[in-house]
């Protein structure tokens, strides 16, 4: 059977999720409402274990809970090539498959789809001075970034997004269709 569990790290200090300034307790009433486990893993920044040596504890963990091997990571870049280059270098010699399904996916299809999905998206971090925090990700954003010339999701860490899933449905925060038979 498929196990999907949902990962992220963590300071375990300040319990924030570094780069995207997002609160481990909203991740978890993300992963609660996409009802999917979630397994936090804190870093600490004293430590002199190395990330990956983290995050190899947190397989091992999932695998005595689950009795599964971890055998796939999805990752959601979308054109960094350092950023894939650093993770296919660590995890591939893991013996786990990566997977980058939004890889150089065209912007204007993620657009689209970001649209058409109705889920609320704001910004939780940013490090130009023409996006602020808590601000809504949508057309408007996207725009100035266009005519500030930077990437209109942020890619380049002009600032990063929170995803306000339990806004709206389950299946609809998951991309899901349901069909009805009549």
């Amino acid at each position: 059977f498929l196990c999907l569990i949902l990962l992220t790290t963590f300071d375990a200090e300040s319990r924030i999720v570094a780069h995207q300034e997002i609160p481990i307790k909203t991740i978890e009433k993300q992963a609660r409402h996409l009802n999917i486990p979630l397994l936090g893993v804190p870093l600490h920044r004293a430590s002199s274990e190395s990330y990956v040596d983290r995050l190899i504890k947190a397989f091992d963990i999932i695998q005595k809970r689950t009795g599964q091997k971890i055998n796939s990571l999805v990752f959601g870049d979308l054109h960094l090539e350092t950023i894939r280059q650093w993770r296919d270098s660590e995890f591939q010699p893991l013996g786990i498959r990566l997977e980058y399904p939004l890889w150089h996916v065209p912007y204007n299809v993620l657009e689209l789809d970001l649209k058409k999905s109705s889920v609320g998206v704001i910004v939780s971090a940013s490090t130009v001075n023409w996006v602020e925090k808590d601000e809504d990700f949508n057309e408007d954003l996207m725009s100035r970034a266009r005519k500030e010339r930077c990437d209109t999701f942020g890619e380049n860490g002009e600032f990063h997004t929170v995803v306000k899933v339990w806004k709206v449905s389950r299946e609809q925060a998951l991309g899901l269709t349901l069909l009805t038979v009549a």
